[in-house]
């Protein structure tokens, strides 16, 4: 939820339209109350949204972006021709990009994140925006915002800035992309567990093959 009311905020600022909090409360609490019913909760379901609602009014407050600058996009799809390059089309979505090209990308975090590992965990990430941004506008970005709302006790935000992407980043990202078509079409399909595993449809897949399942 938090994810999606920033980026109605966002669409509103590139509308002209003022920020009118009740609207964003009314968004938030329609959104939560259809998204509630999905989830187990054990019990904790008024402390997640009373905290979620807390990161949101802390960056109300605290957002960088001026209230009128307009952005230059919001959440638009994306594509870049990489087969110069022996690689599959890259398709991804532009969540924020702010003027002058500062691609800005929303994260929530229960910690403080250190700018020097958020810029390492998150470079296949960052160098994606920055090509599909090449390609879909014919220049380079001035640089990519990571905005992570924490979730200490009192919300806080976190700024990264990053640089453009680096000849030697637009490499490695290649490289890399490289390296999983080849292991796609020999199907080496070896299961790398990890915190992403949660939210993968192909969980079960990865536990049969690891003989973690009864029915193996």
């Amino acid at each position: 939820m938090v994810h999606a009311v920033l980026q109605a905020w966002n669409k509103a600022r590139w509308r002209r339209e003022a920020f009118v909090l009740e609207r964003f409360q009314t968004l938030f609490a329609q959104g939560w109350k259809e998204k509630a019913t999905t989830i187990n909760w054990d019990g904790e379901e008024q402390e997640e949204r009373v905290g979620a609602w807390a990161l949101l009014a802390m960056y109300f407050k605290e957002s960088p972006i001026p209230a009128d600058e307009k952005p230059e996009a919001v959440e638009v799809p994306v594509e870049a021709d990489l087969s110069s390059q022996g690689l599959p089309k890259l398709i991804g979505i532009l969540d924020l990009v702010r003027e002058g090209g500062r691609i800005v990308d929303f994260k929530t975090a229960a910690q403080t994140p250190n700018s020097e590992t958020a810029e390492h965990l998150h470079e296949t990430q960052t160098s994606c925006y920055s090509a599909l941004y090449r390609e879909g506008t014919g220049h380079k970005e001035s640089g990519v915002e990571l905005h992570h709302l924490v979730k200490t006790k009192v919300p806080k935000l976190v700024i990264t800035q990053l640089a453009p992407m680096s000849d030697n980043q637009k490499s490695r990202l290649f490289r890399s992309m490289e390296s999983y078509v080849e292991g796609l079409t020999r199907k080496d399909f070896v299961p790398s567990p990890g915190f992403h595993c949660s939210c993968c449809e192909y969980l079960n897949n990865c536990r049969r093959w690891a003989g973690k399942e009864s029915n193996v």
